[in-house]
């Protein structure tokens, strides 16, 4: 096939997605060339990572509905455990009526809630508690206090390095910067959360390290 009837058959083709993956558009247009079936099976893996959520940090619809974590506030694990007691519940119960909610929580998440451990900065599910244990949610609030560990984190994520180092993970993974982000924060939330709080140069080197490795994987 010459160059420029490759060209207008992509063309035709993408023009008959309007800008979409095959799926959605419904388009059946399809090649007989394979190296012009691999052009648009990427254009389809280039699609889907743009309609991906946004990191839900970022998402509006998420922070107006009280689903993102909110540092200066969180869970009050004793006013939580004085509302269950009262309200007759078992913590088991209460995992339960918040699982069928839909918020994925178990009885160890509630006990060590009531414990003091891992507390919950989510408004919407500390509302949902709230509701379950018949109080107003202000009482099971409380000003955070300031966590290192998520200063540590906060730090690392608003550098220069790190928003470099998400440009790169985007290339290789070829998706967009925001999601690229949101990944390599999750990687770094497992490392802190397997032992100790790094330092913000060890994390970046960590992350430096991951990189790296998958360049070099890729351009061999």
């Amino acid at each position: 096939m010459h160059s420029d009837d490759r060209d207008q058959e992509i063309a035709d083709i993408l023009d008959a997605r309007a800008g979409r993956s095959a799926v959605v558009s419904g388009a059946d247009h399809t090649s007989n060339q394979p190296e012009l079936q691999g052009l648009l099976e990427a254009a389809d893996v280039a699609w889907v990572s743009q309609q991906s959520a946004p990191p839900l940090a970022d998402d509006p619809v998420a922070a107006m509905l009280g689903l993102v974590p909110d540092a200066e506030l969180e869970l009050d694990g004793k006013a939580l455990s004085t509302a269950r007691k009262r309200a007759g519940l078992t913590v088991s119960a209460l995992a339960q009526r918040l699982a069928a909610r839909g918020w994925d929580v178990t009885s160890k998440d509630v006990f060590a809630w009531e414990s003091g451990k891992n507390l919950t900065h989510t408004p919407a599910l500390i509302n949902a508690l709230a509701e379950e244990a018949g109080v107003g949610a202000d009482r099971l609030r409380r000003s955070a206090g300031v966590d290192p560990e998520r200063a540590r984190l906060a730090a690392v994520v608003g550098s220069e390095a790190f928003k470099a180092l998400a440009q790169r993970w985007a290339r290789i993974q070829g998706t967009t910067v925001a999601l690229a982000a949101s990944a390599l924060e999750s990687r770094m939330l497992v490392a802190v959360h397997r032992g100790g709080a790094p330092e913000a140069d060890v994390l970046l080197e960590t992350l430096e390290t991951l990189v790296e490795s998958v360049e070099g994987a890729e351009g061999s």
